[in-house]
């Protein structure tokens, strides 16, 4: 089992990282270099702007659906229906709810032209993660893997020409490049619908409240869980926007680049471990080596990146952004990959409990760790503006990555075994004496990397993520 789930997890981090990088260290800096810090904090103000109402769009469905169709595919055609049904109704709410409040903030009309644009992004986005959903439900991990980047590509292929393709009055403006992104998703969408054909062909679009109640009763935990997590994860770049200007909000997108990349490369383990989860959820071993064996592997990466984070943190800036990288986008970005530690036990233990439907308590600790990240934005972003909002999200995530990571020990009876934990104490504590303790003896980096890479190596084989005869085969 461990071996199949290795595997195809092995194949979208493949196609993930021949993709999202180029995405976000080529494509994304480019547009970041060549847009003022004014004109991109806007557009990234107003993108988690148009994110945090995501959860009216999805209201838990997509989580529902995931946890019902993986323990019961036949109960698509009974579910789909209504679920398409209703997410329709909900686009209408979330236009609704999005203009509302860009309203009381006092957008005007050029940012509202731009959040339309976004918004609709976000509804192809959210009808697309529905699709998906059902792909990852039907343990077709690889095709999930490989429509999760397709989108991606089309708007690389697109940006590049825009960027560099030299078409005289085709140059690069923040509406075109929220255009590409829209082209990408509408291509995933139509050869979504094409890939499932067979299961769509047989359902029938119902808006009918007796049908569509009942399925908003079983998705509402999964909806206010996610309508926390969206609010302390993106409400950061908003109040930045709000209190301090465009201009911080361009600092902080910077430093947030970064972070959301090495993010996006732990959230494909997510995406896998909820359908994976949900379809084991009674074999507590199967739990307990997967959970466990994930876990390790995120913090490894965790920590690694942090500590060089920390020690190279300025020089990665002003590599990837020569002519805007400043001591505060540097000071965000090493705070935020700090809240990486926290991100990865939320995405392994999270999941884990939400696939257990135990989302009483994950819902009461979302609430607690939004009220605190809301206050220590309100505190520290007119104090310390891009490293304020760094430490408010820093500080959620590792409340809620180490309450996820209680609960699901408690829920499932995991025991800590003594030598693991002092193997995995011992493996940061290379890592730190190596990464952060030996950069000063060093004139030439290429020899630390090195250095660093056989550390990783030895702390991955101190974790038990492989073994001798794992070489040896």
């Amino acid at each position: 089992m461990l071996k199949k789930y290795l595997s195809d997890i092995a194949f979208m981090q493949v196609l993930n990282l021949l993709v999202k990088p180029v995405w976000i260290l080529v494509i994304d800096r480019a547009v970041q270099n060549a847009l003022t810090q004014e004109i991109y904090g806007n557009y990234f103000a107003l993108f988690n702007f148009s994110l945090m109402f995501f959860i009216v769009l999805d209201l838990g469905l997509n989580g529902y659906n995931t946890t019902e169709i993986s323990r019961d595919t036949n109960k698509i055609v009974s579910i789909a229906g209504n679920i398409i049904g209703l997410k329709i109704l909900l686009m209408v709410v979330y236009l609704l709810a999005a203009f509302g409040v860009g309203s009381l903030l006092g957008y005007n009309r050029l940012e509202f032209n731009l959040l339309l644009i976004l918004c609709i992004l976000q509804i192809i986005t959210s009808f697309n993660q529905y699709l998906r959903s059902i792909v990852s439900s039907l343990q077709k991990f690889k095709w999930d893997g490989i429509f999760m980047v397709l989108d991606r590509i089309v708007i690389i292929s697109i940006c590049s020409v825009l960027i560099w393709g030299g078409i005289s009055d085709w140059g690069l403006t923040i509406n075109r490049f929220v255009y590409a992104q829209l082209i990408g998703v509408i291509v995933v969408s139509i050869l979504l619908v094409v890939f499932l054909r067979k299961q769509l062909s047989k359902i029938r679009i119902s808006f009918q409240f007796h049908k569509i109640i009942p399925i908003l009763k079983q998705s509402w935990p999964f909806a206010l869980l996610i309508m926390l997590m969206g609010l302390y994860n993106y409400m950061d770049s908003v109040m930045l926007k709000l209190l301090v200007g465009d201009e911080e909000a361009g600092v902080y997108a910077l430093g947030y680049r970064l972070f959301y990349a090495l993010l996006m490369f732990a959230q494909i383990f997510s995406g896998v471990l909820l359908p994976f989860f949900s379809k084991n959820i009674n074999d507590v071993n199967i739990l307990r080596e997967v959970s466990g064996y994930t876990s390790k592997l995120l913090l490894l990466v965790g920590f690694t990146a942090v500590f060089f984070s920390y020690s190279y943190g300025t020089d990665i800036m002003q590599l990837l952004y020569p002519d805007k990288a400043s001591d505060a986008s540097s000071n965000a970005f090493i705070i935020l990959m700090f809240g990486f530690i926290g991100s990865a036990l939320v995405l392994v233990y999270g999941t884990l409990l939400t696939a257990a439907l135990a989302l009483k308590y994950l819902n009461l600790a979302a609430l607690i760790t939004l009220v605190i990240n809301l206050i220590l934005n309100i505190k520290l972003i007119p104090l310390y503006g891009a490293s304020g909002a760094a430490i408010a999200t820093l500080s959620s995530q590792l409340i809620f990555g180490g309450v996820c990571l209680i609960l699901s020990y408690l829920k499932f009876s995991f025991k800590l075994k003594r030598t693991d934990t002092f193997r995995q104490i011992l493996g940061v504590l290379m890592l730190l004496i190596v990464i952060v303790g030996f950069k000063q003896y060093f004139d030439n980096p290429i020899v630390h990397f090195v250095l660093i890479a056989v550390v990783v190596f030895l702390v991955a084989y101190l974790f038990k993520l492989f073994s001798v005869k794992h070489l040896n085969s």
